[in-house]
């Protein structure tokens, strides 16, 4: 009858948590900055026309 429980034998353990919430989080931020710089960018860029004219 095998242990429930193994010993672990020579070698590493790696132990990887992946936390979906501050993936999610970030990847809103990150698409918030985007959306904020191709707008900023648009309205500079009709500032300057509107100057020229």
């Amino acid at each position: 009858m095998r242990p429930c429980k193994r010993e672990q034998e020579k070698g590493t353990s790696v132990t990887i948590r992946v936390d979906v919430t501050k993936i999610v989080r970030y990847l809103c931020i990150t698409g918030i900055f985007v959306v904020g710089i191709i707008f900023g960018t648009k309205f500079y860029l009709d500032l300057v026309k509107e100057k020229d004219e």
